[in-house]
């Protein structure tokens, strides 16, 4: 089952986009590199048709809506010029193999990580957001709801007003969920594999070559992609930001259509260019920030003519395709301008700024010891930096690098109002904005390493440079397989936990609400084993929300009459407790005390409590 499910997240990922581009007749490491963003643009385009129309989101509507996409593209390709491909070195024969190869070899060192760091393909994520992206697929698999907005019941069951949350990677996996059978978890962990082994360097070669860089130096951007532990492996293990970390593997590719668009009026290329920064959106407005801030850096510091109308064609194009989502966008903008994080500054300027220069960046949690620093492969990456500096085509390549790095230490450096405005798209998390610098800083480490190649002046010795950059650093395979360690590490949701999840299937009828708390691991319970519960999601509630008083004053509900309302209102008659709590967590005060009336232990193993709600009370 382990090879089907990988079989069908790299196709879902993979094969619209592709399907696009080939009835475009358009080729290119840039359009490779693309598909997935292509893929995910397309999911952005359906999800409003489809909620428009009141189609549910199912492979075979999806299929549909393809097959109109790309006759719609094959007809236009009647009145576009000529076949075209702007990465003619890399795209030849002796460039593809070259870069095939390195491929290879990126893609192994990723496995490796997994394969050190997982504990098999149907492990269950310990952290913060996957309970919710778990969630979240499965509510899109039973609903067939593709609105973003839909997602308002896994975060507020009272339905936040205003709620959205763009579900581009809840609408992929729940494609994958749908054909596979498989539950959250492991599609979860499939995409993980997809990310790790062929969207970092296949993302890579394709911002790489769709600039413009040699081929030497594409092949060496792309080995030493998938040895960055701030992207995506530090992504995953602080907070479990799969979206984000997916979505910034979408941006150099889409940057790269978008440039060749600039560059040469391709009609072709066009529509591919605004369908995958709408794909980077869909999956993450945050990484849609990070490529509009490398594009506007293009633009101030390109090296080509700049034709304003194609810009404005660009802009005009992209903004349209938006307009479905700039409501939702809209509506959570001042939310996110006042979000008040509770983690505060946390570091010097002197140790942040190491920090950066030597690619660790996270400043670590209490009682966490720090990432290892990155010392070789930073001595590439910055040396490249110094180089690029030298040419205008890449100075925006330094200037992207010192944009990121200090928002990074303003983030860690300063609670000033000010500081947290400007970091507010990425929620003030300053690993959120460290895992931008490895985006260009594989460009960079393969640019030094192609000039060292070009001085000695001879090809072998791009392949011994490679290989003693892995063998000094072993790849930095144990040290982010610590990292993906850190996702399944021992936690809420236990084999105890597993099991009285599913003896809660099998005890309490259909329909019968389950209170449960926010901080364990029964958060997992609809993506697990389909069972909804009261309180689906970690976060915290708005005081005075149902579920707020809930969480608060369950145990009152002999005395309280609000409590007792709610129990009617959603029909509780169950409520589980589980051990032990998420990281941080502490037992919310309206489950720790449920041992006597009206309460009654039905189920007890060493990690999971079930309690029935007896009569009259409820």
């Amino acid at each position: 089952m382990t090879v089907l499910l990988l079989v069908v997240v790299f196709g879902v990922l993979w094969l619209p986009g592709l399907a696009v581009a080939a009835a475009l007749r358009r080729t290119g490491w840039a359009v490779l590199g693309a598909a997935p963003a292509l893929t995910f643009g397309l999911a952005g385009l359906a999800g409003p048709v489809f909620g428009l129309l009141g189609v549910p989101w199912r492979p075979w509507a999806c299929l549909i809506f393809l097959a109109v996409v790309v006759a719609v593209a094959a007809v236009a390709r009647r009145w576009l010029p000529g076949d075209t491909n702007a990465e003619p070195e890399t795209w030849r024969r002796a460039g593809f193999t070259g870069i095939g190869a390195a491929l290879l070899v990126a893609a192994a060192v990723g496995a490796v990580v997994l394969a050190l760091g997982m504990r098999g393909m149907d492990a269950v994520s310990q952290i913060w957001d996957m309970s919710f992206h778990g969630n979240a697929i499965r509510h899109i698999t039973d609903s067939g709801d593709p609105d973003p907005a839909g997602l308002g019941v896994i975060a507020d069951r009272q339905g936040e007003a205003g709620f959205f949350y763009p579900n581009g990677f809840h609408l992929i996996g729940s494609l994958v969920h749908g054909i596979t059978g498989q539950p959250p978890p492991t599609v979860l962990n499939g995409l993980v594999v997809a990310v790790a082994t062929l969207l970092v360097p296949l993302a890579t070669a394709g911002f790489a070559a769709g600039l413009g860089l040699r081929v030497g130096a594409v092949a060496a951007a792309v080995v030493v992609s998938t040895t960055f532990s701030n992207l995506p492996y530090l992504l995953w293990s602080y907070g479990g930001l799969y979206p984000y970390a997916l979505a910034l593997c979408l941006v150099g590719p889409a940057l790269a259509l978008a440039v060749r668009w600039l560059k040469d009026g391709d009609p072709g290329v066009l529509p591919m260019a605004v369908l995958a920064a709408l794909g980077v959106l869909v999956v993450h407005p945050s990484a849609a920030v990070v490529l509009a801030v490398f594009g506007i850096l293009v633009v101030l510091l390109r090296d080509f003519p700049l034709r304003w109308g194609r810009l404005g064609l660009l802009t005009g194009l992209t903004v349209l395709v938006l307009l479905p989502l700039l409501g939702g966008l809209l509506s959570v903008t001042a939310r996110v301008a006042a979000f008040q994080p509770f983690w505060a500054a946390s570091s010097d300027a002197g140790t942040a700024v190491l920090r950066v220069f030597t690619l660790v960046g996270v400043v670590p949690q209490p009682g966490e010891a720090a990432p290892p620093a990155q010392w070789v492969l930073a001595v590439l990456v910055f040396g490249g930096l110094l180089l690029m500096l030298r040419v205008p085509a890449w100075r925006w390549v330094p200037a992207a690098v010192l944009v990121f790095a200090a928002l990074y230490v303003l983030s860690v450096t300063s609670d000033h109002p000010v500081a947290r405005y400007l970091v507010a798209p990425w929620w003030n998390d300053s690993f959120r904005l460290v895992a931008v610098l490895p985006l260009v800083g594989a460009l960079a480490a393969g640019y030094l390493l192609d000039e060292v190649r070009r001085r000695v002046g001879d090809w072998r010795a791009a392949v011994l440079l490679l290989a003693g950059y892995l063998g000094a650093t072993g790849g930095y395979v144990v040290a982010n397989s610590e990292r993906v360690r850190e996702v399944y590490r021992p936690g809420p949701v236990t084999a105890d936990v597993a099991a009285g999840l599913r003896r809660l299937t099998e005890l309490v009828p259909p329909g019968t609400g389950v209170m449960n708390d926010n901080g364990d691991g029964s958060t997992w319970s609809y993506g697990l084993v389909g069972r909804q519960t009261v309180v689906p999601y970690f976060g915290n509630y708005p005081p005075g929300s149902d579920r707020a008083v809930l969480l608060e004053k369950f145990d009152e509900v002999a005395t309280d009459p609000r409590v007792r309302d709610l129990v009617r209102e959603y029909e509780i008659g169950y409520a589980v407790v589980a051990t032990p709590m998420l990281y941080g967590k502490e037992r919310t005060p309206g489950l720790r005390e449920l041992d006597g009336p009206p309460f009654r232990l039905v189920y007890e193993n060493p990690g999971f409590r079930i309690y029935q709600l007896t009569p009259p009370e409820t």
